[in-house]
């Protein structure tokens, strides 16, 4: 395919030279001789390259160049003149000229410069192509480990934001209950606004033609809306929004439906492990329960536990997503305990020191049965090392303070209090300011001194919960 170069240039004489030049060097050549007709033609053409007169008789050649960049940043210009002033030279570079040539010119440099812009304009296609398939080979690495759909969505946002820098980017999902697509994932610059779910009857119509479709927006922005498809299924669309400047060139668009296909096989395998993951998740939860109910003292620790540590970590300012991860691992953190004996297990004396050294064991064995699972690494930390005490005399590992992580410690007084205050075989439970006294004693040796302080302040909402 040939390079189009389009010339903008008042003087008959240098336009038929220049043609004849650049024709012998097999290049396509059109040609206006004022600037309003060169913005047109560089409005409805795709271009290799413009080489732009600054002297025109309608407009000036710094104002046609300044439209030009406007309408497409990357076409490359190389300015034409018999005015080559410093002052000029500068100015034209600056606002993205890629060379300037006074006239008279010699052919031969003249030449040079021309192939040394397309030279580059060729090699950053290929930086670009290159960028488009490291994206595609770096997505399929998040396809292959069949990543969580929150994996999966980050991994989406940072290619884009990457290759294309766009004002806006919204992943959507599509609920089939309410017939909607939700947003689950976005990145804005500045105080841009998304749309936070569409109706399918608003937006299945835009995808009759094809997968990708260009809207404007009001905003002053352009979006690109691209359709996700499964097998059998509609999955979700993305949302890109550029500003009205920034043209969408071919191979872009040729990426985008790729990638299309990329994200969708993606999502696809994405939400099949989530359905993997809590299908195995409730039968953990079904096996945590079977567990307490083989005790009536330990029957309903674990939501106790969790009810607790909820209480904690809100109490701590955690987000939404930490609060779940808390939850979670509240619930699971006793797990292990599956893989103990019932004669140590439901012991109803006190345990010596070979049967306590079994138990400790408990931790290690949750972490082996969640091992499976793709589920967040805080998780299966808070399983292990929810028995550590801040004074390093815990198990299993005997980690001290700082190693600990939150979660574990936030598990660890809501574990205790919960044990402290329900009856065992071998003594009655403590009252309420009893275990509260116990927890001030332990604090900074086997509790963190932060979380007992936090949990004893919120004593109202815990009489609640108790």
């Amino acid at each position: 395919m040939k390079d189009r170069i389009l010339i903008i240039e008042d003087s008959e004489e240098i336009v038929k030279l220049l043609k004849d030049i650049l024709t012998l060097r097999n290049f396509e050549i059109e040609y206006v001789f004022n600037g309003i007709e060169g913005i047109s033609k560089v409005k409805e053409n795709l271009y290799s390259l413009v080489i732009l007169d600054l002297q025109l008789p309608d407009m000036d050649g710094f104002n046609v160049l300044e439209e030009i960049k406007k309408i497409n940043s990357s076409l490359p210009v190389i300015v034409l003149t018999g005015f080559g002033t410093t002052e000029n030279i500068v100015r034209a570079i600056k606002m993205g000229a890629e060379d300037f040539i006074e006239k008279p010119f010699e052919i031969e440099k003249f030449l040079i410069s021309i192939d040394n812009v397309l030279k580059t304009l060729k090699l950053e296609k290929e930086v670009s192509k290159l960028r488009m398939i490291e994206s595609i080979l770096e997505l399929n690495k998040s396809i292959i480990t069949l990543s969580e759909p929150e994996t999966l969505f980050d991994r989406i946002v940072s290619i884009l934001e990457n290759l294309y820098s766009p004002e806006k980017i919204g992943i959507y999902l599509y609920e089939q209950e309410s017939k909607r697509f939700l947003l689950k994932k976005s990145k804005i610059k500045k105080l841009q606004k998304l749309t936070l779910f569409y109706p399918e009857k608003e937006i299945f119509p835009y995808f009759e033609k094809g997968n990708i479709v260009f809207l404007d927006e009001t905003s002053g922005l352009n979006e690109i809306m691209i359709f996700l498809k499964g097998k059998e299924k509609s999955l979700g669309l993305i949302s890109l929004s550029f500003k009205q400047d920034r043209k969408i060139k071919e191979e872009e668009i040729k990426f985008f439906t790729s990638l299309a296909i990329q994200i969708s096989i993606g999502l696809e395998n994405a939400l099949l492990l989530d359905k993997i993951q809590e299908s195995y998740i409730n039968t953990i939860a079904s096996l945590v329960k079977s567990l307490e109910a083989k005790d009536k003292y330990t029957k309903g620790h674990s939501e106790e536990v969790a009810k607790y540590s909820v209480l904690i970590g809100n109490n701590l300012g955690l987000t939404t997503e930490e609060i779940e991860i808390l939850r979670d691992s509240s619930f699971l953190h006793d797990l292990g305990k599956l893989g103990i004996k019932d004669d140590i297990l439901l012991k109803p004396t006190k345990l010596n020191k070979n049967e306590f050294d079994i138990i400790k064991q408990h931790p290690i064995i949750t972490v082996e049965i969640l091992s499976p699972l793709n589920l967040p690494k805080e998780i299966k930390e808070a399983c292990l090392y929810h028995h550590e005490k801040i004074d390093g005399s815990g198990y299993p590992f005997g980690l001290k303070g700082k190693d600990i992580p939150l979660y574990a410690k936030i598990i660890a007084v809501a574990d205790a209090f919960s044990a402290m205050t329900s009856d065992r075989p071998y003594r009655k439970r403590l009252i309420l300011n009893e275990a509260f006294e116990e927890l001030k004693k332990n604090a900074g040796l086997q509790f963190d001194e932060q979380i007992v302080e936090v949990f004893l302040n919120s004593i109202n909402k815990i009489k609640e919960v108790i």
